[in-house]
């Protein structure tokens, strides 16, 4: 209400209605005429006065809803203005957010070294009173927004030991160059080595010579651009290093050269043919080592065990060898060599004589097919003519001299061909045997 007053009050304040003479005495003619005297006149002086209030009303009201519209109008348009500032803004700020203004990036900068002052920082403990946050101060909107980082926080490392021994170990060479001339020694030696073992070394990269001290403190030169091996056969240290300008021996590297342990092989003297086989019985000491490698003739025979027996078939020198690690960590082996002078032919003679006494001489079949529990064949062909005179596969059935064709006894003083054929040879051994029978 009290502002449709002073709405009322400013429109009607200075403000005048135009004047018209004749509207003014057409009126008063017309209220003369219903009247005819002086309240005739009153009545219509109330009158007009009323229309003009009545007037004068509608006139402000209408001003007023004009100047409201106007009020309306002017505040829908400040807030399009508003609207397509900030959308213009949005756009600007997404144009700004692909390419980052001037303060921007050095707001940007200032945060990134404060992020590495804060990483890289040392604390012992994340937890510790003295934490601080830090206050950045970021623009956005015309506004200024305060926001608060906790401080990021890593414990030190520690580098793994092996990382340690090599920085220490490239220090070490650094300045072995530095102080020897540019001396570059090959670093990576065993710290332990068997006796025996055969050490080379090639002085290639050194102007000056490289010297090998012996345990009995021989000292052996090696020149520049010289190469040289040696069979570490003293036990204790060797070392390897230089001469300084006052000619004394400068060790940089060792090795440590550990006694290997003996290995001794004890064999039978003779092949022994106990069970049909031409077996060779072989032991080694010490026995407590249980790690053992056998080889006949550089082949693998066995393993992990201290005896063993080889059968040897073939005529000629056969190589038995036994190979070990002892607690060092280093190898040890023996060999020998055994001869064997005639062929394995499954024991067979090479006569027999039907009508002996002795009945072991009045059949034929090869001893060791007696001995040996092997499926075999065996066949007695006459070389004559190629025929088969007789054929067996059970060791209890020898041949007695008869030919199987005629029935009768073959001729006397005559040789006849044996072949045997074994279905399970043992390993290393053919799987036929040939041999001549004579008949007595």
């Amino acid at each position: 209400m009290k502002k449709i007053e002073e709405l009322f009050k400013s429109a009607l304040k200075d403000h005048e209605l135009p004047y018209s003479e004749s509207a003014w005495n057409d009126m008063n003619k017309k209220l003369d005429a219903r009247s005819g005297g002086a309240s005739g006149n009153l009545k219509w002086i109330l009158g007009a006065a009323g229309a003009v209030v009545v007037t004068v009303c509608v006139m402000l009201y209408t001003d007023n809803n004009t100047d409201v519209k106007d009020q309306s109008n002017n505040q829908i348009a400040s807030t399009d203005l508003k609207l397509n500032e900030k959308t213009d803004s949005n756009e600007s700020n997404e144009l700004a957010s692909e390419r980052p203004s001037e303060t921007e990036k050095s707001n940007e900068k200032s945060n990134e070294k404060l992020n590495e002052k804060l990483n890289t920082k040392e604390v012992e403990s994340p937890n510790e009173s003295n934490q601080e946050e830090v206050v950045q101060i970021v623009e956005c909107c015309d506004e200024k927004v305060e926001k608060l980082i906790t401080p990021v926080y890593r414990e030190t490392s520690t580098l793994p030991d092996s990382v340690v021994d090599m920085i220490n170990l490239m220090k070490a060479v650094a300045e072995l160059e530095e102080s020897t001339d540019g001396v570059i020694f090959d670093w990576y030696v065993e710290p332990n080595v068997c006796q025996n073992t055969i050490w080379n070394y090639s002085n290639d990269n050194n102007k000056v010579s490289i010297w090998l001290k012996t345990p009995s403190n021989n000292l052996i030169e090696i020149h520049s651009g010289g190469k040289h091996s040696e069979t570490l056969s003293e036990l204790g240290d060797y070392q390897i290093g230089i001469m300084n300008e006052s000619d004394e021996f400068v060790s940089y590297s060792n090795m440590n050269v550990l006694e290997v342990k003996t290995v001794q092989i004890i064999s039978d003297e003779a092949l022994s043919y106990e069970n049909g086989l031409p077996e060779l019985h072989v032991e080694v000491y010490p026995e407590e080592i249980n790690n053992w490698t056998f080889t006949l003739n550089d082949n693998f025979a066995s393993k992990n065990q201290y005896s063993e027996s080889f059968n040897l078939f073939n005529k000629g020198n056969h190589v038995i060898g036994v190979r070990t690690l002892d607690a060092n960590g280093c190898n040890a082996s023996s060999s020998f060599t055994f001869n064997v002078e005639d062929d394995y032919n499954l024991l067979a003679v090479n006569a027999f004589t039907p009508s002996s006494i002795d009945s072991r001489n009045r059949f034929f079949i090869p001893f060791a097919l007696t001995q040996r529990d092997t499926p075999f064949t065996m066949i007695i062909i006459d070389p004559a003519d190629g025929a088969v005179v007789f054929e067996t596969s059970n060791s209890d059935m020898p041949w007695d001299g008869t030919d199987r064709n005629t029935g009768k006894m073959v001729d006397e003083n005559k040789s006849y061909v044996w072949k045997v054929i074994l279905e399970h040879p043992e390993s290393n051994e053919k799987p036929e045997y040939l041999g001549t029978v004579v008949r007595l």
